[in-house]
């Protein structure tokens, strides 16, 4: 089974995904490539 790291090296352009939005449609990172910031925010679970 191949693995692939989890982490992406610091400087490097981030792999495109799709997420789910909040009302239902999804939204992809290359969406916002064309903006001059983005912000990522992955939670691990809520405690």
């Amino acid at each position: 089974m191949p693995t692939q790291s989890r982490f992406v090296p610091i400087g490097t352009q981030a792999p495109d995904f799709t997420l789910p939005a909040t009302d239902g449609s999804t939204v992809r990172l290359s969406d916002y490539r064309q903006r001059a910031h983005v912000v990522l925010v992955f939670l691990r679970g809520f405690q």
